[in-house]
């Protein structure tokens, strides 16, 4: 669940990405799993959807390959875009619990954004493994 106040709206980046609605100072924690609003399950309960829900949660779930696990963000934190640069980071281990906080200030109307070495979707972690 996203922490801070944003919206969602088309992103320079790509598609529709999340913003900041309000000035977050650096250190702030940006998202942390909440059990009422996002998701958690087991990365092969996928198998049982039809195809076009497969593809809709392949894209929008962050996947962890340690637990073999996704997370699907109940809210706007699915359109949050890479960048090689980030504004965000996760503060320690990379897990399903894990908090994601601002490494610096993120001004009121910018585009909030992570590193996808980090936060992976299932297929940017497949992607990765054709390239191993």
């Amino acid at each position: 669940m996203l922490l801070v106040k944003t919206n969602v709206a088309m992103s320079p980046i790509h598609g529709l990405g999340v913003f900041a609605a309000e000035p977050i100072p650096a250190g702030t924690p940006i998202w942390a799993l909440d059990a009422l609003l996002d998701r958690v399950f087991p990365a092969a309960a996928l198998a049982d959807y039809p195809e076009h829900v497969r593809e809709y949660l392949e894209h929008y779930c962050e996947y962890f390959p340690e637990t073999d696990e996704l997370v699907l963000s109940g809210d706007g934190d699915r359109f949050t875009n890479h960048s090689d640069d980030p504004n965000t980071a996760v503060a320690g281990r990379n897990a399903p619990d894990a908090r994601v906080v601002a490494v610096r200030d993120i001004a009121e109307g910018e585009e909030i954004t992570c590193s996808y070495a980090v936060i992976r979707s299932l297929k940017w972690s497949a992607a990765e493994a054709e390239v191993a």
